[in-house]
């Protein structure tokens, strides 16, 4: 059976956490429970679960340097309010990197993640740029992405449109294959985005994603993706 420690300071969310897991994953074993990091560490070393949920900010020691105490087989997913620790979680080869208050749906997905030991070798979070400033984008929240040269546009299910400085082959050789499927040269789309597909009267096919105004289209070289649909 899978263990698992969950750490939070706040008694109402470390009950809710445990619910929403024992809803996601009823075969997943909760060993241990704590209110601070200091307690955490206690437990990490005393049980050596194999994954750990760890709130960020706690009394004692934080969760970010408790991923640097933790057993080499204890795998990470922090659970924090503060968006902006997720690049040194990810440092810290977290696999997953969940926002207060956590949903089902999205709980769901770390799960699914967790179980299938799907994390190796993929990305999380990309780092985006608009402008001179730089931002964390999660791979769950893309819609598309187009190449630019040597360089990517990234285009999220809210509307944003950012520059990724990587070229869209290198991003590919990164992202699950089963999720971001190429319909152009140059365009790959998020599965989980796509809204509808259309054929017009001409035969050519376009992509409706969430958030975006404008479809794709689907090359010829990729229609067969999308037989049967």
């Amino acid at each position: 059976m899978t263990t698992a420690l969950i750490a939070d300071d706040e008694p109402q969310l470390l009950d809710e956490l445990q619910q929403l897991l024992a809803e996601a994953w009823p075969e997943l074993d909760i060993v241990g429970r704590a209110r601070n990091g200091t307690e955490a560490r206690r437990l990490l070393d005393e049980l050596r679960p194999d994954i750990a949920f760890l709130d960020i900010r706690m009394p004692g020691i934080d969760g970010i340097s408790l991923a640097g105490l933790a057993p080499a087989g204890t795998r990470l997913v922090f659970v924090t309010a503060h968006a902006e620790h997720a690049l040194e979680a990810f440092e810290h080869a977290a696999v997953d990197y969940l926002r207060k208050p956590v949903t089902p749906a999205r709980l769901a997905a770390t799960v699914q993640r967790l179980q299938a030991g799907a994390d190796a070798g993929r990305l999380r979070f990309l780092q985006a740029w608009t402008g001179n400033t730089m931002k964390l984008l999660d791979v769950d929240q893309l819609a598309a992405l187009r190449s630019e040269l040597r360089h990517t546009r990234a285009l999220s299910q809210d509307g944003e449109n950012l520059l990724l400085r990587t070229s869209l082959g290198e991003l590919m050789e990164q992202l699950d294959p089963q999720l971001f499927w190429q319909i152009h040269r140059g365009s790959v789309v998020n599965a989980r985005a796509i809204e509808r597909i259309e054929r017009r009267d001409d035969g050519e096919l376009w992509v409706h994603l969430k958030g975006l105004n404008q479809p794709l289209p689907v090359s010829r070289a990729h229609r067969g993706r999308f037989r049967g649909m």
